[in-house]
């Protein structure tokens, strides 16, 4: 067992998955202006 792979590639793809959460927020919120209106 690669347990030092293993918890490299866990880590990438939490920070993968990380980025691609934030880039759809961010694409949401331009997308959506009048939902985020305070």
């Amino acid at each position: 067992m690669q347990t030092g792979k293993l918890v490299a590639l866990m880590i990438m793809a939490a920070l993968i998955g990380y980025m691609i959460d934030r880039v759809i927020l961010m694409f949401n919120k331009s997308l959506t202006k009048w939902r985020f209106v305070q």
